[in-house]
């Protein structure tokens, strides 16, 4: 199982302490969820890079080809995004 620290936690400590063993696995931590004793599911922290790989090997994500476009950096907008949003909303 990946991870440095496993942890096995019941499904009805882990309802009732569930923000607790979020943080944890968040922090690096895998909590292995149990049902009456045998493991069900793993809650472990979001690898973004892993992901992303996985979906380039099932073919739901296709890598990008050649050298992005990067004409608009340095581009400066006339309005912040706070002002377009209080514009949005009738601020």
């Amino acid at each position: 199982m990946p991870g440095k620290v496993t942890t096995r936690v019941g499904i009805r400590d882990l309802k009732a302490r569930l923000s607790h063993y979020l943080d944890r696995a968040a922090a690096g931590e895998t909590i292995v969820v149990t049902d009456r004793g045998r493991a069900k599911v793993e809650i472990r922290k979001l690898s973004v890079e892993e992901r992303i790989q996985q979906g380039i090997d099932e073919g739901w994500i296709k890598p990008a080809r050649g050298t992005p476009s990067l004409e608009l950096l340095g581009f400066k907008g006339k309005r912040t995004i706070a002002e377009v949003l209080d514009e949005d909303r009738g601020d």
